[in-house]
């Protein structure tokens, strides 16, 4: 079996060594002491075998834990050591940012990673644009922008602007319709992969708009085919301005959008300031015109 102990689940440990009850670092870490336990269970269970020994005084460490719990204070000096260095010798930020998100909040993040790297030239930037969920707990990417909180506890979600949405299509599908057209007349570009099970979509498919033979595998995708006037599809208000919105009276549920990273990535500079740009730039106050 693969082993891939969690960085945070392994700062329990160490801050149990340290702290001598699962109590004391409980209050080191600001955490609840029923999480503490659960966490340091399972990285029990990922490492497949003891490395507590609990008692009513408090905790010891097996052998193995503590043999762990040093490869893991050693871990957090080099942490700390790189963290000092991400600030370079002349106190500007510097590091790579690994960045992951649905395409369609490519135009935002562009504007985002813009000013980012004009006040912060030294920062590399990868960002990948793609409709599966990296794995941001297991150190794929170190930020990613979501539309589902999948209720990881190791990992921090921001949440950011809702998204509205409403059913789109170009002035010549829409007047190709009939003027008493239905839902299910209508040729609709319908998604793959999970947004196709999120609320917005769902509701589409139950007020009628099942005659869906084009399903796009990407945001990009989607909006390229409704200019091309192969149909109608739900889109982002935010990105249809220069559509004809049909069926208006069919409300859509809005999506929440999350910032997600590790509690751990934080904790160097560079990243921490890339999350508070992100955040900032994704503020409902600044997209709520277009996006409510």
């Amino acid at each position: 079996m693969e082993i891939e102990p969690n960085w945070d689940d392994l700062r329990l440990l160490l801050a149990v060594a340290q702290r001598g009850s699962f109590l004391g670092a409980a209050k080191q870490l600001n955490l609840a002491v029923s999480t503490v336990s659960r966490r340091l269970t399972k990285l029990e269970d990922t490492m497949g075998y003891p490395l507590l020994e609990r008692g009513v005084d408090g905790s010891t460490l097996t052998t193995k834990g503590r043999a762990l719990a040093d490869i893991s204070r050693d871990l957090s000096r080099d942490i700390e050591h790189e963290r000092d260095k991400s600030t370079g010798e002349s106190g500007r930020l510097s590091g790579l940012i690994r960045l992951t998100s649905g395409d369609g909040f490519l135009s935002f993040i562009l504007d985002v990673i813009a000013g980012f790297s004009a006040v912060h030239p030294d920062c590399i930037i990868e960002y990948a644009t793609e409709a599966e969920y990296r794995k941001v707990a297991r150190g794929e990417v170190d930020v990613a922008v979501r539309v589902a909180n999948l209720g990881e506890p190791s990992l921090i979600y921001k949440k950011v602007a809702p998204i509205a949405f409403g059913i789109f299509a170009t002035k010549t599908y829409r007047a190709s319709l009939p003027l008493d057209v239905k839902p299910h007349e209508v040729d609709f570009i319908s998604v793959t992969g999970p947004l196709l099970s999120e609320p917005h979509m769902r509701t589409a498919q139950a007020a009628g708009f099942t005659k869906s033979r084009l399903r796009m595998s990407s945001f990009s995708g989607q909006i390229a085919a409704v200019d091309a006037s192969l149909g109608a599809a739900v889109l982002p208000r935010v990105h249809a301005q220069h559509l004809d919105e049909i069926f208006p009276e069919i409300v859509l549920p809005s999506l929440e959008a999350f910032v997600v990273t590790r509690p751990s990535a934080l904790q160097q500079p560079h990243l921490r300031a890339f999350v508070d740009a992100i955040c900032e730039g994704l503020k409902p106050r600044r997209t709520s015109a277009v996006l409510d």
